[in-house]
């Protein structure tokens, strides 16, 4: 398959190296990813101003840096830089997991994926969880994953591929519709895929205050869970793959 690949973490992502090698033994890709971290940011586009970009040679496949966000990454590469649309757009493996309502709405991870769902185009959006400290661990840039990280995200990144290889023929994706899957922190050998639904959560306050300042400072979010239907938080904080189905195509539709 021709595979476009974005993300919100950068293309100096420690994730994005492991990954696009993974794919680039099946697939042919194009990578083309913001310049800096773009997280939080939905599928903000830059509205003004101008977009930079660099060829970035390291990666097994042809790859672009661009000053802009991902919904800017995605939008500019299948107006640009591919030479025909490709089969799927993937974005990701995030630095985190977006699972529940505030994460998904506010995910860069997920905007990259959504921009090529209004395209008409498959779309998958990939997260994974991590505990704080290896959350902390992965972010410091400058240092070299450590061995576990690196044979976990690895391990991550053949099940995409994988999920991936017949994604259009099993899950017939539909305009508007962005796949979303969570890997877990834990082994994911005994991991199952697992459709969920997307947990309610309630956003507080992220900001601290410093007079007239403020500073993001994320918090934990509150869940409202439903036992009924386990969701997407559920299933990947107890060791499994969540795949949950966003159906933007349908916010219009009264019911």
């Amino acid at each position: 398959m021709k595979i476009l690949i974005t993300n919100d973490d950068g293309i100096d992502s420690p994730f994005l190296t492991p990954l696009a090698e993974v794919f680039a033994k099946n697939h042919d890709i194009l990578i083309a990813a913001p310049a800096s971290e773009q997280s939080w940011i939905g599928k903000a586009m830059s509205r003004r101003g101008h977009i930079d970009m660099k060829t970035v040679d390291r990666f097994p496949c042809p790859a672009y840096s661009l000053s802009g966000t991902p919904g800017d990454c995605v939008n500019i590469a299948l107006g640009h830089l591919c030479e025909e649309a490709p089969d799927l757009v993937i974005s990701g493996i995030n630095i985190g997991h977006n699972a529940g309502l505030s994460f998904v709405t506010s995910s860069g991870t997920i905007g990259g994926a959504l921009e090529a769902a209004l395209h008409n185009l498959p779309a998958i959006a990939a997260s994974m969880y991590l505990e704080p400290d290896s959350f902390q661990a992965v972010c410091q840039r400058d240092q070299p994953l450590s061995e576990r990280i690196d044979r976990h995200i690895r391990q991550a990144a053949v099940i995409l591929e994988t999920f991936a290889a017949s994604f259009i023929e099993i899950h017939d994706p539909k305009y508007g519709h962005v796949h979303s899957l969570n890997f877990p922190h834990k082994d994911l050998n005994g991991a199952r895929i697992l459709k969920s639904r997307t947990a309610r959560t309630v956003t507080r306050s992220l900001f601290e205050r410093d007079q007239n300042r403020f500073r993001f400072a994320y918090q934990p979010l509150e869940t409202l869970e439903d036992e009924a239907h386990p969701t997407d938080r559920k299933h990947v904080h107890q060791g499994d793959i969540s795949h949950t189905i966003l159906d933007y195509a349908s916010i219009d539709q009264s019911k």
